[in-house]
């Protein structure tokens, strides 16, 4: 494995470890309505951006397919995913919310070959397959059993696919040919709208005017929304752009651990030992499944008549 490939897998390990982080926080945020949270907390994220269209102001004249698919970005991995998100784990097990969420790399590999084809072997397929099996092993630890909630289920289930959808796109884009950087901002100002105006119907600018905010409830949103959101979604788009939406996508596998992780260390949560095993496993599995797959070079002409 090459010297800066390392430091990529270290960055997006980095990444999922920050979003495992996050979960911490925002379940420290749930005395608010989850869509204000999910909106300042975004709109953060989209201060924290926002010097990145400065930058990119002379090179933002961009074909009409390319901000169609950078709207696309924003409101499905941004905009659809949060409010999804806030919704399902209201009427799921937050066992089922995790479990759920959890198939993202396996959606994002099966919609990869078959949308962008990026390939898949066997090394992948099992690297997905025991990461996923690990993050099976956190959440039955945690909630004793996996249940089927219905309407719960099925809307996690599309907050998921909404953020695979978000991956596949900025892949896309990077084909394209478009800066990924500008692609993380200006898709994160969509997500941002499309969540205010989601929460402003939801209920009327005064109400979300005469909530009371603690000095430390401002840290922690200007935490999930700076570190988490805005920092965390340049490095993982980096991550989709060198190494393809299945591969990134396998370090997902690894935000479960590090949300049970944080929990033990701020909230008291108790650890055991299966969560070890887990822990071994989750690695193992990302470890297999973001190896590239190696390609062979194929024969001449001219060599397969020399070596007759």
């Amino acid at each position: 494995m090459k010297n800066d490939e390392r430091l990529l897998y270290l960055m997006l390990a980095g990444v999922v470890t920050f979003w495992g982080l996050n979960v911490v926080m925002v379940k420290f945020l749930t005395t608010f309505p989850p869509l204000y949270v999910a909106a300042i907390r975004m709109t953060v994220a989209g201060l924290f951006l926002s010097p990145i269209l400065w930058k990119y102001r002379h090179q933002m004249k961009l074909k009409g397919t390319d901000w169609l698919l950078i709207a696309g970005v924003g409101i499905s991995s941004i905009a659809l995913h949060q409010i999804t998100l806030a919704y399902g784990v209201g009427f799921t097990t937050a066992g089922n919310a995790s479990l759920i969420l959890g198939l993202n790399p396996l959606a994002t590999a099966l919609l990869a070959m078959f949308l962008l084809g990026e390939g898949m072997n066997w090394r992948k397929a099992i690297g997905i397959g025991i990461g996923f099996s690990g993050v099976l092993l956190v959440v039955i630890s945690q909630h004793g059993a996996v249940q089927v909630n219905g309407a719960g289920d099925l809307i996690m289930f599309f907050s998921m696919l909404m953020y695979v959808t978000g991956g596949i796109l900025i892949r896309k884009l990077t084909t394209r040919g478009v800066p990924v950087l500008l692609i993380t901002a200006a898709s994160q100002m969509v997500g941002v709208a499309c969540l205010w105006t989601t929460a402003l119907i939801d209920q009327p600018l005064s109400y979300y005017l005469s909530m009371e905010v603690t000095p430390f409830q401002w840290l922690v949103i200007f935490a999930s929304g700076g570190l988490s959101s805005a920092l965390g979604s340049i490095g993982w788009n980096y991550g989709i752009r060198q190494l393809g939406a299945s591969r990134t996508a396998v370090f997902l596998n690894g935000m479960p651990m590090a949300s049970l992780l944080f929990a033990a260390l701020f909230l008291g949560e108790r650890l055991q030992l299966l969560h070890l095993l887990a822990l071994v496993m989750i690695i193992a599995g990302v470890y297999l499944g973001s190896r590239q797959i190696a390609v062979r070079p194929v024969s001449s002409k001219s060599d397969v008549m020399t070596k007759a």
